[in-house]
């Protein structure tokens, strides 16, 4: 777990103390959801051991996606997850907010694939509220 002076508050504090290729991934997933939802507001928020970075529109419970660095992956988590698993995507976790997949390195992001992603799961957020 990467340890954090003081909670971090904004990306470049949530990414700092990571390895740089977790930095490389975190940086591209980011660059991914912001051009896939430009409309979307980024909160960064954790403790002294975790960070994430969520990204919602409209209001900050309209939570879309977000990014969860750790030391050795990125956790690229979804809400709205039920769409994406009934399109086939391989989702982690029993959380029931909110579903995920690891990213370990820059090779195993294909942008467009997350664009489509994060899409389906925008659509089935905005159906909900």
């Amino acid at each position: 777990m990467p340890t954090y002076s003081t909670p971090p508050t904004n990306f470049s504090e949530l990414v700092h103390p990571l390895p740089r290729d977790i930095q490389s991934v975190a940086n591209q997933l980011r660059h991914t959801i912001q051009k896939t939802l430009p409309d979307a507001d980024e909160q960064v928020s954790g403790g002294k051991k975790i960070g994430n970075a969520l990204y919602s529109i409209g209001q900050p419970t309209n939570v879309i996606c977000g990014i969860q660095p750790t030391e050795d992956f990125c956790r690229l988590f979804f809400h709205g997850w039920q769409e994406l698993e009934n399109e086939g995507y391989n989702l982690s976790g029993t959380g029931k907010n909110a579903r995920h997949i690891k990213i370990y390195s820059l090779i195993e992001i294909d942008p467009e694939s997350i664009r489509k992603m994060v899409q389906i799961a925008k659509m089935n957020v905005i159906a909900t509220r």
